[in-house]
């Protein structure tokens, strides 16, 4: 009875179906190719202004008051969240299922939270 109540559980958090003749869920191939088409399009939009924005405050100084500040942080935790969390969700969904395994997931949901979160706190 365990056994089967963990792979029920199991199989839950993944989605899976352990019927081999029911439908799979999910998104279909062109699903992950859309998701895939707009992650791309945040990555490197997303990575190009960040840096155009880092590169602005790194030349004009007159732009280094409290309040930018604020906004260089902003733009720096944006930038790394495209670099580290993006890249493995538009890699996994080019490839249509996840590519990270179980400690890429870890990373993956790390690196959103920890990223994420300062981007909402600065932004309060």
């Amino acid at each position: 009875m365990l056994e089967m109540s963990t792979n029920w559980t199991a199989n839950l958090s993944f989605g899976a179906s352990t019927d081999p003749h029911e439908p799979r869920t999910g998104l279909s191939r062109t699903g992950h190719t859309i998701v895939a088409v707009f992650l791309g399009f945040i990555l490197v939009f997303g990575f190009l202004n960040n840096l155009i924005v880092l590169i602005l405050f790194c030349k004009f100084k007159t732009l280094r008051n409290p309040v930018n500040m604020l906004l260089l942080n902003i733009s720096a935790s944006d930038m790394l969240v495209c670099i580290s969390g993006t890249t493995l969700s538009f890699a996994s969904n080019i490839h249509g299922r996840w590519i990270g395994g179980e400690y890429g997931c870890m990373w993956y949901g790390f690196v959103n939270s920890c990223f994420g979160k300062s981007l909402k706190i600065l932004s309060y």
